[in-house]
């Protein structure tokens, strides 16, 4: 197991040098200068020169990239020009808040997930199961921000029961914890449940399948000719057998819920790492865009190497190969 780690993690090295290198590209084609955000077209052009010296822009984009690299080997991930402040610690954070809002969501996706493939599948061939697969069906395939509109116009602004934005409400850090704690939970409702509920439909149809799959096992024929109930046989034979693959699933939602957060934490005006990177793309602040870039490539890919550890450690038939 330790060879099989040490093999995917020095694999992962060449994948994110390659996506750091591609952004970095990408983010030195984009048109606009950085330096006009922070100066007024009044001010002399030798006061921009002044700022691209100083951001180091001045320098050929291949001198640009090495002095990157670099830094990145010494864990410096460069200066933020909108931030004013070095890279690693606007990071740092907007991390923990990002990973709490990942983190209520896909418990939420999980739960949810299996609650309503159980459900659909306790109901074969009822009115119920189709209305179960063709509403999850629309819901997956619905984009985060009309996912996040829907929620936004009814629990906010019809019912008036949620916050519409913001991680905590004005003057949060004078009450007492337990209030504190109650306010954060209902302004992480709202984000955490735009994020969950497409993926949550997508778990739910394929727990909903994995089951059916499952219930024409020949055990589980077996354990309804000794008389056992369906109930029984679902939840104690069927089930965790069906969700062995969801763990490997859960990991790749890793990536769908980073590239989520980008446009949730935006609406909800959620201070979490997508947030700050979009806000970066239209500053044109290239080393936070790089670092945020760089940190949700490590969280992804520790994502997917997790979930194959955790499925090879709860099924004894995986073995990994190094």
């Amino acid at each position: 197991m330790i060879a099989y780690l040490i093999k995917r993690i020095l694999g992962a090295v060449p994948l994110l040098l390659g996506l750091v290198t591609l952004v970095f590209l990408i983010t030195r084609l984009l048109p606009g200068d950085p330096t006009l955000l922070f100066i007024s077209p009044k001010v002399p052009p030798h006061i921009a020169e002044q700022l691209r010296t100083e951001f180091g822009l001045d320098r050929p984009m291949a001198v640009q990239y090495i002095r990157w690299m670099a830094g990145l080997a010494t864990g410096n991930l460069g200066f933020s020009f909108t931030h004013q402040r070095p890279v690693v610690d606007v990071i740092g954070d907007a991390f923990l808040n990002t990973a709490l809002l990942a983190g209520a969501a896909i418990i939420l996706e999980v739960l949810i997930g299996i609650f309503i493939g159980i459900l659909a599948a306790q109901h074969r061939h009822s009115f119920l199961e189709r209305w179960i697969s063709y509403s999850g069906l629309v819901i997956y395939t619905m984009p985060v921000f009309w996912v996040a509109t829907l929620l936004l116009l009814f629990f906010s602004g019809v019912l008036g029961i949620l916050p519409s934005s913001h991680m905590h409400a004005i003057g949060a850090e004078h009450l007492n914890p337990f209030d504190y704690c109650l306010d954060l939970l209902k302004h992480l409702i709202l984000p955490a449940l735009t994020l969950a509920l497409p993926g949550a439909a997508g778990l739910a149809r394929f727990v909903h399948t994995q089951l059916a799959i499952t219930e024409r096992q020949q055990y589980v024929s077996v354990a309804r000719s000794f008389g056992f109930s369906d109930r029984r046989i679902l939840l104690k034979y069927a089930l965790p057998n069906a969700l062995l693959p969801l763990i490997t699933l859960v990991g790749l939602e890793l990536g769908g819920l980073l590239s989520g957060a980008l446009v949730t934490e935006t609406i909800f005006a959620w201070p979490g790492i997508g947030r700050i990177a979009v806000t970066a793309i239209f500053a044109r602040d290239y080393p936070l865009i790089l670092g945020c870039t760089i940190i949700s490539g490590i969280v992804i890919i520790l994502g997917n190497l997790f979930a194959d550890v955790l499925y090879t450690a709860v099924d004894p038939r995986v073995k990994v190969t190094t």
